[in-house]
């Protein structure tokens, strides 16, 4: 089954906010994802998290790559990225779980779409 989403989470020293991350996308609703955790180079224990995830659910890929910063770490996401759609999600943000399911909708009924953004609460 080809994925609607591939949600692409760069991560560079954020490895104690990555659990919280990807908690979140695991709890999503709608169930057809990829979610690609590119570790940008990070000295801290990202890879052992990321693999953890890995092992829990073979809907996360972990990707390494030195360092080069978000873009950098986004786009090499995006490339081996098998989703229909993107979402970006920052390794210390976290997605509600019904996000997925009220995005997927809107982006199959306007084509022409190209950006979605929604309401953030900061904490």
């Amino acid at each position: 089954m080809t994925k609607k989403v591939s949600i692409i989470v760069p991560c560079y020293n954020q490895a104690h906010y990555l659990k919280d991350a990807l908690r979140s996308v695991l709890c999503q609703t709608f169930t057809n994802w990829e979610c690609i955790i590119v570790n940008d180079g990070s000295p801290d224990n990202t890879k052992t998290i990321a693999s953890q995830w890995c092992a829990k659910d073979d809907r996360f890929v972990y990707l390494e790559k030195q360092n080069g910063g978000l873009s950098s770490a986004r786009n090499a996401g995006i490339q081996i990225a098998k989703g229909e759609f993107i979402l970006p999600l920052d390794a210390d943000d976290l997605i509600h779980q019904e996000y997925l399911e009220k995005l997927v909708p809107v982006l199959n009924q306007n084509k022409k779409l190209a950006i979605v953004s929604c309401y953030s609460n900061f904490l």
